[in-house]
């Protein structure tokens, strides 16, 4: 007989235990990235947070409704992570049932994400009805065994970094960040702007800015956060109309010299299977992949919305 599984919002008192089961659940991430929903409400504007418990109390799996200010306002995300112990017990699926309904209104798409080395978790959310949108390559760079040295810069390019991202010609470089998205996460959304750089960098971060600039004119930005030692890389970008010229190494080296500066001893960053030419540039520059990730999305349907007559499964 299996053991009734008790689905219920937690408290605040139990995220350190809900942290603890995510982090030692799923071994690619750092604790830092699986607690940063629950320590910045900066940035994630909307957190539900449930929690599975057997009649003992024990907690089996814990479950997130969230939506980051970075994402498209129809999106928001939902994460189900269930103890390895306590797995194929229908557990992630009554904590899905619970958790739909708290999803935002706004919501028409519904994001989610399961590493490439997690065959079963991938199958299950399919049954969920999730598919695939994208594979994102999670790569880092040690700076101990690489250390970032000022890059050489060409005749007419200046690099400038600017980490409180104030700009006398704001609108120029609007202008040069929309352009250069040409990559395939900007085609389903997840389009970049300077507020959202904003938004998404909390009080406990130190901002990284390089803007390449090319005889004065805006040409290339790479963007990112120090915290707990790691530079991790939200946007390396060139405008096309002037790619070609290793203005993307500039910047991401740059990056490298001010984030050591600010402490940091790793950069981490994650880009589309198909996006060859970043990882390209990556690997060049000391880049090891260290997993990867199904990006899933799924359309909410109405019914999708309604409340579980019961949290409790058996």
């Amino acid at each position: 007989m299996s053991t009734p599984v008790h689905v219920a919002l937690a408290t605040p008192e139990a995220h350190e235990e809900v942290i603890a089961l995510a982090a030692a659940r799923l071994s690619h991430m750092t604790r830092a990235e699986v607690s940063f929903p629950f320590e910045s409400p900066e940035v994630f504007t909307h957190l539900v947070v449930a929690v599975a418990r057997d009649d003992d109390g024990r907690l089996l799996g814990m479950g997130l409704s969230l939506r980051p200010t970075f994402a498209p306002p129809d999106r928001s995300m939902l994460r189900v992570v269930v103890a390895r112990d306590h797995e194929g017990r229908g557990v992630g699926s009554a904590l899905r049932r619970f958790l739909l309904p708290h999803v935002p209104d706004a919501t028409r798409r519904l994001g989610g994400g399961v590493y490439d080395d997690e065959p079963r978790s991938l199958e299950i959310v399919r049954h969920w009805g999730f598919g695939v949108e994208e594979h994102a390559i999670d790569s880092a760079l040690d700076f101990v065994a690489h250390p970032p040295e000022p890059p050489t810069v060409p005749a007419g390019v200046v690099l400038e970094e600017v980490p409180d991202l104030a700009f006398d010609d704001e609108d120029a470089v609007t202008a040069m960040l929309l352009a250069s998205q040409t990559n395939p996460e900007a085609a389903v959304g997840f389009v970049m702007t300077l507020e959202k750089f904003r938004a998404m960098t909390t009080s406990e971060e130190s901002p990284i800015c390089v803007v390449a600039r090319v005889d004065g004119r805006p040409a290339g930005i790479s963007y990112g956060t120090v915290t707990a030692g790691e530079l991790f890389i939200a946007y390396s970008g060139i405008d096309p109309a002037v790619r070609g010229h290793g203005l993307m190494r500039l910047v991401k080296q740059q990056a490298h010299v001010a984030a050591a500066r600010a402490g940091a001893r790793m950069a981490r960053t994650n880009n589309e299977e198909n996006n060859l030419g970043i990882r390209r540039i990556n690997a060049e520059l000391g880049y090891v992949v260290q997993s990867g990730v199904y990006r899933l999305v799924k359309d909410v349907a109405a019914t999708d919305r309604l409340p579980a007559t019961d949290p409790r499964t058996p």
